[in-house]
């Protein structure tokens, strides 16, 4: 056979491929979490491209058009001789029983996934993040970045108190102005601005995890400025310390 040096053959090929594998997969309840396929071209070098998936899967359609979107990467030269496809990470694969009724599955709908999967492929693995709850006081530390869907949760979301949905991953330090002992604070200047705060509530105190380490424990109040943009603040430490500072560490969007 001739050596491949189109798209069209490359996409053949590895359909093949991906058949073959998907079948075994599936036999055996297992699923693709990344998977590469390399060209072996006549001059001697291996061009590759690299998938990953949200939840494992051995859907071979679903799988080619991820690959498929990479495929105008590859480089033929004079001609491709040998493929091969290698499934680098797999994972248990439980199918999702079929209900009678309709409705919604959520985060276990199939179809949610394989989205996911397609943006990644587009954006990058990085530009998506799934949280779960995390057992911790420290706000920057209760919640935790997961990789697959199917991890489940150990603690429950705490919706007793308001959170921000834009966390900083860390609170940075502000100028503020703010009566005694315990009051809000007036205004605050964050990045040159100064904001005047017209709203506020708190505090809302979240004690040091002393088990992890050594501290202050944080104030928190929940301000709103005369442009009706909202923040979380909080002060570090008693005011009657001579050290004690204040942080911005949320916005509410």
């Amino acid at each position: 056979m001739e050596p491949i040096v189109t798209a069209t053959g490359i996409e053949i090929a590895l359909q093949r491929l991906l058949e073959n594998l998907c079948k075994r997969l599936k036999k055996n309840g297992k699923g693709i979490r990344t998977a590469v396929l390399k060209c072996y071209r006549i001059d001697g070098k291996i061009p590759e491209i690299t998938i990953g998936t949200i939840r494992a899967s051995h859907h071979a359609d679903h799988l080619f058009r991820l690959f498929e979107l990479k495929i105008s990467s590859i480089e033929p030269a004079l001609g491709i001789e040998l493929f091969i496809l290698h499934a680098t990470k797999v994972e248990d694969h439980s199918p999702l029983q079929e209900k009678i009724w309709n409705s919604d599955a959520g985060l276990q709908d199939e179809r949610i996934a394989e989205l996911l999967d397609r943006l990644s492929c587009k954006i990058g693995m990085n530009s998506i993040h799934s949280y779960l709850p995390n057992e911790h006081y420290w706000p920057e530390r209760s919640i935790k970045n997961v990789l697959s869907l199917d991890e489940t949760t150990t603690t429950e979301w705490k919706v007793d108190r308001p959170r921000p949905l834009q966390l900083l991953a860390r609170p940075e330090c502000i100028e503020v102005t703010a009566p005694i002992p315990d009051y809000p604070p007036m205004n605050f200047r964050y990045k040159g601005k100064l904001h005047t705060i017209k709203k506020a509530d708190g505090p809302e105190r979240i004690e040091q995890e002393w088990w992890i380490e050594q501290g202050q424990h944080r104030d928190y109040y929940y301000v709103e400025d005369e442009e009706g943009c909202r923040y979380w603040l909080f002060r570090l430490g008693h005011y009657e310390d001579e050290n004690y500072k204040w942080f911005i560490h949320g916005f509410f969007l």
